[in-house]
């Protein structure tokens, strides 16, 4: 083995030691950095920041939040906070981010309630997709939803197993926030789903069964602008929309042409 060689070898032990040595120093100051803010008071929760809530009160959150002062930023659980605000029929969804160095920022999403059920004197709100949010409180704007339907708990779906009413609800709902007409609907009756009903001043609207209620919504549009019907007591029978009927107290009036007119304005 020649001299070159041996020197050669030398060198790489050496760079090796040195790497060694380089990776050793910097797991223990990794190490103690992690024992230092695991540790130390500068990184203990001390004050917490509430966003974006507007029906679960502030008062709650901060409650829960307190629990959390004084452990690590690092370390901490909020699983105890998570279950107690979860359990809020308006909570959507929550995110706790840390604000170095010993904040909480805890987000609020929260469900909307459009929906107003009116029960036993009682006016309650739900969710679009029919969700118990509140009761016993003032209507909000949106949709006045007729059934004879037991509340539920607070948080649980008015119509856990019929499905076809929360579809029709959510649908009703998405159509009457896109109509770009006058004439609005804001009733909707879903006590018998082989004659869903809706209002519009002293006038009926027979949608018959939940297909098709984008078109018929149309078709009732323009039967009431088209007839000049909005003083007329009485209802249109639209459940087939290729031979509608319109009713008042006194007679039979023949259904007008059904001309083409988006409740949306997607043509």
């Amino acid at each position: 083995m020649g001299l070159q060689e041996v020197q050669e070898r030398i060198r790489k032990r050496k760079k090796k030691r040195r790497r060694r040595i380089t990776l050793l120093l910097l797991i223990i100051v990794m190490i103690s950095l992690g024992i230092f803010v695991t540790n130390a008071p500068y990184f203990n929760i001390s004050g917490i920041i509430i966003e974006g809530n507007e029906k679960i009160p502030s008062s709650l959150i901060e409650e829960e939040g307190k629990k959390l002062t004084g452990e690590n930023i690092f370390l901490f659980s909020s699983d105890e906070m998570e279950e107690s605000i979860g359990k809020q029929p308006y909570l959507e969804d929550m995110r706790i981010t840390r604000k170095f160095p010993s904040t909480l920022v805890v987000k609020i999403s929260e469900k909307k309630a459009e929906v107003n059920y009116y029960k036993d004197g009682i006016t309650s709100l739900l969710t679009r997709e029919g969700v118990l949010l509140e009761t016993g409180t003032n209507p909000v704007e949106g949709v006045t939803l007729i059934d004879q339907v037991e509340l539920p708990k607070l948080g649980e779906n008015l119509y856990p197993e019929s499905q076809d009413k929360i579809k029709v609800l959510e649908e009703f709902r998405y159509l009457q926030e896109r109509n770009i007409s006058e004439i609005i609907f804001t009733k909707i009756d879903l006590s018998d789903m082989t004659n869903i009903r809706t209002y519009y001043n002293d006038l009926e609207i027979r949608l018959g069964y939940t297909d098709s209620l984008k078109e018929k919504l149309n078709a009732a549009i323009n039967i009431i602008s088209e007839g000049n019907l909005s003083t007329v007591k009485g209802y249109v029978d639209i459940s087939y929309v290729d031979e509608p009927v319109v009713f008042d107290e006194t007679k039979l009036a023949e259904p007008t042409e059904d001309v083409e007119s988006p409740v949306n304005g997607d043509g």
